[in-house]
């Protein structure tokens, strides 16, 4: 892979993981806070994104230690 799109690519999966946990707390916030002024279709809605955006999160993470494997930095 080329060094340019190694590189944007770690950027790309750095911002993924920061929105999908962003997101993925607000979906928690909205689904246990405010689950009595939800209708069920939202609240099920909610529910489900969380597991999406774990899922997202996760795939992002692999994609960081790849990119970062292969730029040559200490992979933590």
């Amino acid at each position: 892979m080329h060094l340019m799109n190694t590189e944007k690519l770690l950027f790309t999966s750095n911002l993924t993981m920061a929105l999908s946990l962003l997101l993925f707390f607000a979906s928690v916030a909205l689904a246990y806070n405010y689950e009595h002024m939800l209708n069920l279709h939202l609240a099920a809605s909610l529910h489900v994104s969380q597991i999406i955006l774990a899922g997202v999160f996760k795939v992002a993470y692999v994609v960081r230690i790849v990119c970062q494997k292969q730029l040559g930095y200490t992979v933590r």
